[in-house]
């Protein structure tokens, strides 16, 4: 299978950039290498001291994952999520989950949530990002459609005094996986914090998130052709101390 290639200066952004003449070359093949998917068991239930409630999670996007994800630079994400996931030559960039939390009762009750993500290589980092549902008017056909938006820009991340580390997390645990999530060790896998639930029996709450193969920098050609290069956990915890999680990849 062949690689694609860096340049000299290791500066090309697999995302968004395409090389035609050797997109020639290659048969069978394009620039994505990873695929994810949500497993079909994706709702369970937990119940606290004063309340129930229950957890799913779906993907959102519906980007051809014959040949899997680009990896891409964080300064990508927010036109990553306009699009949908797809680039700028129809390949799949990133994965969008809708993650839904819904009361089972009238208690009001607070949590806090975070994704943890494995790899299946080392070498591979992934990065998520909260992201917001947005309805968009075409120009030319006047169709809406939905879309998503990041709560930061590009711009946002090439300047030095934002922080970044506040909107785009890894994913990675600190503490040990023995113990319970907490915000200060696994700052980096918090999606939200204090986050109240319930109040009326039967409400949900959707929370997005927007998931992509980190461009480190480092020739990832390696991984082509692998059918899964990350799997992750979604999971909740009460102020009780009560946990929820479904896992997706």
């Amino acid at each position: 299978m062949i690689a694609l290639e860096k340049n000299r200066k290791g500066k090309m952004f697999y995302f968004f950039v395409g090389c035609v003449c050797l997109s020639l070359i290659i048969v069978g093949a394009t620039f994505a290498y990873f695929t994810a998917s949500v497993k079909d068991e994706n709702t369970v239930h937990g119940t606290t001291k004063t309340t129930s409630f229950s957890l799913k999670v779906e993907r959102v996007t519906t980007v051809d994952m014959a040949f899997g994800l680009i990896p891409m630079k964080n300064e990508q994400s927010p036109h990553a999520a306009e699009q949908m996931c797809y680039d700028d030559f129809n390949n799949a960039g990133c994965q969008i989950y809708k993650i839904t939390l819904k009361a089972d009762s009238d208690e009001i009750f607070f949590v806090d949530g975070y994704i943890t993500t494995t790899t299946k290589d080392e070498r591979i980092e992934t990065r998520f990002a909260r992201v917001y549902p947005k309805e968009v008017t075409d120009d030319n056909t006047n169709e809406t459609k939905q879309v998503f938006t990041t709560n930061y820009t590009k711009e946002d991340l090439l300047n030095e005094d934002f922080d970044r580390d506040a909107y785009i997390k890894t994913g990675a645990r600190v503490s040990s996986e023995d113990k319970q999530l907490n915000n200060s060790d696994d700052y980096n896998c918090l999606l939200v914090k204090n986050e109240q639930i319930g109040g009326d029996a039967g409400s949900i709450i959707d929370f997005y998130v927007m998931i992509w193969v980190y461009d480190n920098g480092t020739a990832q050609d390696f991984m082509q052709g692998m059918q899964q290069a990350y799997a992750g956990m979604v999971t909740f915890v009460t102020a009780q101390g009560n946990e929820i999680k479904a896992s997706f990849d």
